[in-house]
């Protein structure tokens, strides 16, 4: 049963974190204009856990001042968790002055965590600019980074990542031919959409023969659309 906002505030307003936690959780289902205001509080939380879950609530709602102050969380926070969370709220949101301040975490926090938080949001935010970052991460010695700035150079659609990606075909890791496939198979479709030559396939037609059940269908799935034999999502 969903609580009312008064009961939310209360909730807010305990001495308990968990019970906290549980109210920013339960402003999922009230408005923007009733939830940011307990995010904006939330946000100064003693307690870090607290302030990770008002991080991902402020990248789900709306609201004037959401973007800066996830930008001070993401400078500012002492907490690891809270500053990933809020480079991930970043790419939420889906605002490109969020660009450089990403870019700025890879290059300068000294979490891994973080970092991969904000390869991701380049990721949602598929701008050019996040492109040399993306570049960089593909050779991470951190096996999340790697396969997240994997999926982001798919997502920013450039086949310039070309040269970055083919030669992580044969991978021995199967999740890395997976998430190879995948982006292989988003740059296609982005060039024939932008009418730019597209890639070849024989990469993608490698990858459908892969000894791995999950890699042959991200590979046979992207083939089929590339064909027109499937429907396009």
């Amino acid at each position: 049963m969903t609580s009312s906002l008064e009961e939310v505030k209360a909730q807010m307003a305990s001495a308990d974190p968990g019970k906290r936690m549980a109210a920013l959780v339960a402003l999922r289902f009230f408005s923007d204009e009733e939830a940011v205001p307990l995010l904006f509080q939330a946000a100064l939380d003693p307690i870090p856990l607290v302030r990770v879950y008002a991080a991902i609530g402020l990248g789900k709602k709306k609201g004037e001042g959401n973007f800066d102050l996830l930008i001070d969380l993401l400078n500012n926070d002492k907490d690891a968790s809270v500053r990933a969370e809020a480079a991930g709220s970043l790419g939420s949101l889906g605002d490109l002055r969020a660009v450089e301040y990403l870019l700025r975490a890879y290059y300068e926090d000294i979490d891994w965590i973080v970092r991969y938080s904000a390869v991701v949001s380049l990721g949602q935010l598929r701008d050019e600019r996040g492109y040399p970052v993306l570049r960089n991460a593909v050779a991470s010695d951190t096996d999340m980074i790697r396969d997240a700035a994997i999926s982001a150079l798919g997502e920013l659609g450039n086949a310039r990542a070309l040269d970055v990606l083919l030669p992580l075909v044969p991978n021995p890791d199967p999740e890395v031919r997976r998430r190879i496939a995948q982006a292989l198979g988003l740059i296609a479709l982005q060039a024939r959409e932008t009418n730019a030559q597209e890639p070849s396939r024989a990469p993608l037609a490698y990858l459908a023969k892969d000894d791995d059940e999950k890699v042959v269908e991200f590979a046979r799935y992207y083939l089929e659309q590339l064909d027109g034999t499937a429907p396009r999502e």
